[in-house]
């Protein structure tokens, strides 16, 4: 029996009925165990009993000695221990499994034949073989009453059909993740958790999908994880790309490394590199404002005094009788190439200018006659 089956063994409706002790039982496929109520103090941690469940009777293992209801209290009513598992319902237990390969086997031979767009992914017997009940997923909702009756004429039982979503099917699947390390939900998780992606943002994370993603398709479980410190760690702390006053001055938020105490903080003539804390203390949001830019001359005037800078610390280094001659040459060049240009194209058009016009002029030509 899967969790998602067991889900609402303790919540389902059932006759109030008082029991002395309550006792703790895990069940096959679940990774929890539920709570039962038994009048039988001489159960022991570890023993098998047969339980009665919503889905019917089934065998599960203690975990943990029975305890007095006054000292657990629980507000639903329990299902009950029927009895400590003797031989017999063991072996049941273990032959269940063989039945249920065929049971799985007759159920798809039947959706193949009447071509129903489902993955069977499970079958499970009661204890007593009353019930079977198959899990199945599909894209979308499948009408299987067809299959039910076809199923119920073979297997001679209660079929009942259950559809259930990605997260559930890769639960009971299983799978390594991304880390390298068994699937939460089915290594040790009991429930889903409601999984956004302002989490990941949380988390400055790089919002790929497919990396955030895990085998079921959806965010991962793990990004929940680490989200309550982030959120206690970034409180009180601008967003990215808010604009700051800092020491008087106005400067952008670049980024935040809440792990390494760093944040970078920059405007267009500089940036800095401050901690966490005085982001959150020093620092001043101001909303509304923008920090303009330096305008095109002043960048490019900015940028030649850098140049004329650099360029006087060079020539310092170099001896002055060298300074001189390479300086003349490189200057004169540019002007005698662009001289040498015009007097090509000052050539030129004399040259065009000679040249007689041409007239539109009609020409005759007659050609002897010869002699007969």
């Amino acid at each position: 029996m899967s969790e998602a089956e067991m889900e609402f063994i303790e919540i389902e409706d059932a006759p109030e009925q008082e029991f002395t002790y309550v006792v703790q039982v895990k069940l096959h496929n679940t990774t929890k165990p539920y709570s039962f109520g038994t009048d039988d103090p001489t159960i022991k941690d570890g023993d098998w009993v047969v339980v009665e469940t919503v889905q019917g009777i089934e065998l599960g293992e203690c975990q943990g000695a029975p305890i007095l209801k006054e000292k657990y209290p629980i507000a639903i009513p329990l299902k009950p221990v029927l009895r400590i598992a003797d031989e017999q319902d063991k072996q049941d237990y273990e032959d269940n499994f063989g039945y249920a390969e065929e049971a799985m086997r007759i159920c798809e031979e039947e959706i193949q034949d009447l071509g129903l767009g489902m993955n069977l992914l499970n079958a499970t017997y009661a204890l007593d073989r009353s019930k079977v009940l198959f899990i199945y997923t599909a894209e979308q909702r499948v009408d299987f009453r067809e299959l039910l009756k076809r199923l119920s004429s073979r297997l001679h039982c209660r079929i009942e059909l259950r559809q259930i979503g990605d997260r559930d099917q890769a639960k009971m699947v299983g799978g390594i993740g991304l880390c390298g390390m068994e699937c939460c939900c089915s290594r040790f998780k009991t429930r889903f958790d409601n999984i956004s992606i302002n989490m990941a943002k949380n988390q400055q994370l790089a919002l790929n999908i497919e990396k955030l993603s895990g085998m079921c398709g959806k965010l991962m479980c793990c990004l929940k994880y680490e989200n309550e410190a982030y959120e206690e760690l970034t409180a009180g702390l601008p967003k990215l790309g808010a604009h700051i006053e800092y020491d008087g001055e106005l400067y952008r938020v670049t980024s935040i490394n809440v792990i390494a105490n760093e944040a970078r903080i920059e405007n267009p003539d500089t940036y800095q590199t401050i901690t966490v804390d005085d982001l959150r203390e020093k620092a001043e949001l101001r909303k509304g404002v923008t920090i303009k830019r330096t305008s095109d001359t002043t960048h490019q005037k900015r940028i030649i005094q850098k140049m004329i800078e650099r360029e006087s610390a060079s020539t310092q280094e170099m001896a002055p009788v060298e300074a001189t001659p390479v300086a003349r040459p490189q200057a004169k060049e540019p002007q005698r190439q662009h001289n040498n240009r015009n007097r090509k194209n000052q050539n030129r058009r004399e040259r065009r200018d000679e040249q007689p016009q041409n007239t539109n002029v009609t020409v005759r030509t007659f050609k002897a006659k010869k002699d007969a």
